[in-house]
């Protein structure tokens, strides 16, 4: 199961922004309602989300609004930003929109200030205008409340159930909050903002728009109480049985890391190991299993389920839109199921490895001591899934963060085709399958909840201080 997370920086850059003196066509207003027909029937044939977060009929009701406000030509990006809030209504964070092959894009404006966004609040983090200062909450910009401004940002990009902190942690750091200012406002410089400064002073200031497109952060101090491990994700505690090891996504030389960090792990007694979930976003989840075979407290299981709402998700009636190439792989690793109530259950073939069946534990190097799991708003996919079942089936670990961006109860996956819209050539990322996963009572569409949420500030963010570690270090002690 491969992440798109890495993407959708790119996808935001690239599709969130007013294309003002593009050279692209407009697209027709027959060619995007007949596009978006396309994708709406492929929803309701194949996706695996479809009425699992939200009912069909209000998921129709979204679909002919869309339809309703596609009443003239548009640029493409205008056509994908119309047609984004149906997707996050889907509620699949597989599942975003790409450009079509060839796309050019425009440069676009840049904020002068970049913000901390948490329960519909944003706050001032670094800055170039001399007017603002770190801490300052915006509470306006040209008029309009802040909270409006972050509701419509939340229609940027789907995400996985009702999850919040994926859609606040791209607000505010892939620079979510300055794209809705451009796509969805279509604002230009000078922005009139209305601030609250830490001391509680109420201030109405102009800015400009940034002339550098990048904004100087503070590098991060030397932690001198850690020592790492040559070549490896992974740090000793000093004067401590305490270890950390960062695992930020799941590539297939991961096995090898994990083989000799965990045989460090074992040879110098580590009694406290504080695995980092962090941003994992995702990747093979068959090397998310090698992690848990060092960590599960028994033989175990990485998912419980793979289904599909199809006998056969690459037999279907828009077969000529996906990817051929996609669609070989699908037949490579799957193989159709026997139905059970209205879905499909999907079967590994042994050349993909069998996730299904139950996985022993590592006899040598198995970590035995306590377990602390650092997770946040990035933690998704494969990441989420690894973070469920340490959650299931690790029964001393303590979870420490923030709400992980992939839901508790499964995610949509396994294959993400490309549905190519053949009008407009709009690129559907389109996941196949639902994975469901072995948590014991999720929360429906929510995903691993922290025993311990971390809140930061936005000085935290900008001196780098990372508050998660130094819970986990403070619960050691």
């Amino acid at each position: 199961m491969r992440t798109i997370f890495y993407l959708l920086a790119a996808i935001i850059v690239a599709g969130c922004h007013r294309p003002a003196g593009t050279t692209n066509q407009e697209l027709s207003v027959k060619g995007m309602q007949d596009d978006l027909s396309i994708l709406w029937m492929s929803i309701k044939e194949i996706h695996p989300a479809y009425g699992l977060y939200t009912p069909v009929d209000s998921l129709q009701k979204v679909y002919e609004e869309t339809v309703r406000s596609i009443n003239a030509p548009m640029s493409e990006t205008d056509f994908i930003s119309h047609v984004y809030p149906l997707l996050s209504h889907l509620r699949c964070g597989h599942t975003q929109l790409r450009h079509s092959a060839g796309y050019k894009n425009m440069k676009e404006p840049h904020l002068p200030f970049e913000v901390l966004v948490r329960d519909h609040h944003a706050w001032v983090t670094t800055h170039q205008a001399k007017e603002l200062n770190t801490g300052d909450e915006i509470l306006s910009m040209n008029n309009t409340p802040v909270a409006e401004i972050i509701d419509h940002g939340y229609d940027l990009y789907a995400g996985d159930g009702y999850n919040e902190t994926f859609k606040e942690l791209f607000l505010s750091e892939y620079d979510g909050f300055e794209d809705v200012c451009n796509k969805y406002y279509h604002w230009e410089a000078p922005y009139h903002i209305a601030v609250r400064t830490k001391e509680g002073l109420l201030k109405n200031i102009q800015l400009e728009r940034s002339t550098d497109n990048s904004i100087s952060e503070k590098q991060a101090d030397i932690d001198t109480s850690w020592m790492e491990a040559a070549d490896l994700p992974l740090r000793f505690l000093k004067h401590s049985s305490t270890a950390w090891l960062e695992v930020k996504s799941y590539q297939y030389s991961d096995t090898i890391v994990f083989k000799e960090a965990f045989k460090q792990i074992h040879t110098k007694g580590i009694k406290n190991l504080i695995v980092d979930l962090r941003h994992n976003t995702g990747g093979d989840i068959r090397i998310a299993t090698k992690l848990l075979t060092y960590l599960a407290d028994s033989s175990f299981h990485i998912v419980s389920d793979v289904r599909s709402r199809i006998p056969n998700p690459a037999i279907n009636h828009f077969e000529k839109y996906f990817d051929t190439s996609r669609t070989a792989s699908f037949n490579e690793g799957f193989s159709a199921g026997e139905k059970e109530g209205s879905y499909y259950h999907i079967n590994f073939k042994p050349a993909f490895g069998d996730l299904l069946s139950t996985i022993a534990i590592d006899s040598a190097d198995h970590f035995k001591g306590q377990l602390f799991v650092l997770i946040d708003g990035a933690t998704f996919s494969a990441g989420a899934h690894s973070a469920t079942a340490i959650a299931a089936q690790c029964k001393n670990a303590v979870f420490i963060g923030r709400e992980t961006a992939g839901s508790e109860d499964g995610c949509s996956g396994g294959t993400i085709q490309h549905l190519t819209l053949p009008n407009t050539g709009v690129v559907v990322e389109f996941p196949w399958m639902r994975l469901v996963s072995v948590a014991k009572h999720p929360v429906l569409g929510h995903g691993v909840i922290p025993a311990y949420t971390v809140v930061y500030s936005a000085e935290d963010i900008v001196n780098k201080t990372d508050l998660d570690i130094k819970k986990a270090v403070s619960l050691i002690h």
